[in-house]
């Protein structure tokens, strides 16, 4: 019991600290720290999914002030939105509270999940589609043909020009264990579908960095491919789980179905400048 508990907490712990895994990009997509709490700031994109901050360990007698500090601070580099991500263990314990309070609203439920990659998955891999597996310094290469940048941002629903941050996201991806996995139209080689997996340090756990196909060709088992794809990928690599920050009005559906159990909630709390 306890070693399944001690599990539990592992990949919870993973889940949270996944978000915040990567150093950032000096000037344009950058790590920041305020006291007991970390986030990311890119004052040239105006998407609150680019602007966060999580992994709250505040006391009761801070948590109003450094509110206050963290919207001033995004506000002053030209921002009208920025996300505040919570998890099981942020603190203090009305963070809610104060968060609304100071004009954040849950706009975007999260649920974190997981999976052993040893357990069964049920899926066919669709044959209509090619899937190629690409090395970093590979997909690095993808993102120099603009016709697979536009793609990618209509794929996942990205502002125009997010793409150039993305791309020097992958590359503070440098250092850890990295994969992509594109789905391709068989007749013109046209990437349909896009996804990441990297695996987290110390760990033998890979998460799941997000994954969407293009609108038109939704529906046809790209997505549930590109699942089964990675998690044969971790389970040649010796990892032993998968997890899965999991939209719960996309993502999430999915990844019930496919073996995952939800292990906790990570809401996003969003505030917009009025």
């Amino acid at each position: 019991m306890n070693n399944l508990k001690e599990e539990k907490q592992e990949i919870i712990d993973a889940i949270e600290f996944s978000m915040h895994m990567i150093n950032g990009v000096e000037g344009v997509y950058e790590k920041i720290q305020f006291e007991n709490l970390s986030g990311y700031i890119c004052p040239a994109v105006d998407f609150e999914e680019f602007n966060t901050v999580g992994m709250s360990r505040l006391e009761e007698n801070q948590v109003d002030d450094t509110i206050k500090q963290v919207i001033d601070h995004y506000s002053s580099s030209g921002l009208t939105k920025l996300a505040w991500v919570l998890s099981p263990q942020s603190k203090p314990s009305n963070l809610v509270e104060k968060l609304e309070s100071n004009g954040f609203k849950e706009e975007i439920p999260v649920l974190g999940m997981f999976r052993p990659v040893e357990k069964k998955l049920d899926i066919n891999v669709t044959n209509e589609f090619e899937f190629k597996e690409h090395t970093l310094e590979e997909t690095l290469q993808l993102f120099e043909d603009p016709e697979f940048c536009r793609k990618y941002e209509k794929a996942y629903g990205m502002p125009e020009g997010a793409i150039d941050i993305v791309k020097l996201m992958a590359a503070a991806y440098q250092g850890l264990e990295f994969t992509s996995f594109i789905a391709y139209e068989k007749i013109n080689n046209k990437p349909v579908g896009f996804s990441m997996i990297l695996y987290v340090p110390g760990t033998k756990i890979g998460m799941l960095a997000g994954a969407a196909t293009l609108p038109e060709h939704r529906g046809k088992g790209v997505y549930s491919a590109m699942l089964k794809l990675r998690n044969e990928k971790a389970k040649r690599d010796g990892k032993e789980n998968l997890i899965i920050q999991a939209k719960e009005a996309t993502s999430a559906p999915i990844a019930l179905k496919n073996g995952f159990e939800q292990v906790c909630e990570l809401p996003f709390y969003v505030w917009r400048k009025e």
